[in-house]
């Protein structure tokens, strides 16, 4: 059985970046959700930070997935670099969402393996 349509470079790239992405963004959604049982009006203000710019990554990589690969990897790009200087360190999580603007931004770029002699 043979497929119709290959599976192109910038599409698996896509794929990739939006895999990352989301798991990335999961991770920090359920970090962020699990820090409630500390009141204080920091820590909630940095979760809940954590909590809209992991979903901010969703986004990102869902738009990265869907076409609109630059816009997806530069929102995605600046997703993870915030939440890289919100937890003060790099966690698997936010190296998971920075990878992924990388990628989105690289699957942006690509061009078909014949434009490149052109």
């Amino acid at each position: 059985m043979r497929l119709k349509m290959p599976l192109k470079i910038h599409r698996l790239l896509s794929l990739l970046a939006f895999v990352l992405a989301f798991i990335g963004g999961v991770l920090l959604v359920v970090s962020a959700l699990g820090g409630l049982g500390r009141l204080s009006i920091g820590s909630l203000a940095i979760n809940s930070l954590v909590f809209l710019f992991g979903l901010g990554a969703i986004l990102g990589g869902w738009l990265i997935y869907t076409g609109i690969r630059r816009l997806g990897g530069i929102i995605t790009l600046l997703a993870g670099i915030i939440l890289f200087v919100l937890t003060g360190g790099a966690g698997t999580a936010v190296l998971l969402v920075i990878v992924a603007g990388i990628l989105g931004l690289v699957a942006a770029e690509m061009k078909p393996w014949w434009a490149f002699w052109r």
